[in-house]
């Protein structure tokens, strides 16, 4: 073989193995829309409410956490507090705790921009179709769900502390504040024989099990004949033995899901599967299926998670979005404003800045 025809085979090679590596390969960029799909979709079964946090770290003591809540897709609340990165500092944090919500929303310096995930995701996008220099390194991770938990681009040459350039979020949490999370809370509605006739209320995406007497021995055997198009028949119509005996029958249990609203027949037909003969005795209900369930009683808004009530020293609670009160205080005493009783100088600062606050905010509102 010549020398020629040994070249021309080992770049054949090469291409080849480039070619396969390239197919199975998925870029950055790939990797963050697949993502954003995948968003889009949980994003509209969740209603657009949700909440997410970013944490931030240094070699130092102390870091900070910023969680962002977000209802119908727009942000309502922005908190941060500082945490500890070693089980016994030795030194105070640097940083103290708030919360933000309505006009207030941006006002602080500190933390995670005021950003909905869909503003994240328009970043991440511009972020991983950059072109890196050969002193960046990107990072991309998604977590279980398919969704995106960090696309950003370090510099390669700073050890300590490197500037993380775009998104790195350490957690997401949805709400279920949408029409498909609530009906998967939903329990599901158990029928028996007794129902037989009767016209049930229920909401899309909720399930139904129905129980009927059975015996398989004889032949016959309960038969989905729903032409509906608003439920479905989820597997088939599973039977269970009552006894030991041979011949004793049991109960057979068909589960169906709701697919769309309005009313619908939901049937079953007692009948032998072989013989071309009509069913001796059939279940008959009737469905009305609503859009959406009603807000349960104990469920909580996005900007309502997560917020302990604190009290002044007479006992009168603080406003929620004040947040906790300063821990290091001064030791005098002194009448506090707003009514809160006595306490030191450090209070009388805070709830003065937030009494402040709140009448800047009341201001913005007036006409």
């Amino acid at each position: 073989m010549s020398l020629r025809v040994i070249v021309l085979c080992t770049l054949l090679a090469l291409l080849t193995l480039t070619a396969s590596a390239d197919f199975h390969d998925t870029s950055d960029l790939e990797k963050v829309k697949v993502s954003f799909a995948n968003w889009e979709k949980t994003k509209a079964d969740v209603g657009g409410s949700y909440s997410y946090k970013v944490r931030w770290s240094s070699f130092i003591e102390y870091g900070h956490e910023t969680r962002i809540f977000v209802k119908n897709g727009k942000v309502v609340r922005r908190t941060f507090r500082p945490i500890a990165m070693v089980d016994k500092p030795t030194g105070e944090s640097p940083f103290e705790k708030w919360k933000e919500e309505g006009d207030q929303l941006g006002t602080h310096r500190d933390g995670a921009p005021v950003k909905t995930l869909d503003q994240l995701y328009e970043s991440s996008i511009k972020i991983a179709s950059k072109k890196l220099e050969s002193t960046e390194r990107r990072f991309v991770k998604i977590d279980n769900r398919g969704l995106l938990l960090e696309c950003f681009i370090i510099d390669t040459r700073i050890a300590d502390d490197a500037p993380k350039n775009g998104l790195s979020i350490s957690g997401i949490r949805l709400s279920g504040t949408g029409d498909a999370a609530k009906a998967k809370r939903l329990k599901a509605v158990r029928l028996s024989g007794k129902d037989n006739g009767k016209t049930i209320k229920v909401t899309l995406g909720q399930k139904i099990q129905i129980q009927l007497e059975s015996n398989p021995t004889t032949g016959y055997t309960w038969v989905d004949q729903s032409k509906s198009k608003s439920i479905r028949l989820m597997g088939d119509v599973k039977y269970k033995a009552s006894g030991e005996g041979v011949g004793s029958g049991g109960v057979s249990t068909a589960s169906f899901k709701t697919t769309a609203e309005g009313a619908s027949e939901m049937r079953l037909g007692y009948l032998r599967t072989f013989e071309d003969k009509p069913a001796i005795k059939q279940f008959l209900v009737t469905l009305q299926i609503s859009k959406s369930a009603e807000k349960d009683p104990g469920e909580k808004d996005p900007g309502e998670m997560d917020l302990p009530v604190f009290k002044s020293p007479n006992g009168k609670p603080y406003p929620k979005h004040w947040g906790a009160p300063p821990k290091l205080q001064t030791r005098d005493l002194r009448p506090l404003p707003g009514g809160f009783g006595q306490g030191s100088g450090t209070l009388v600062k805070w709830i003065s800045e937030n009494l402040a606050r709140d009448e800047k905010s009341e201001n913005k509102k007036s006409p």
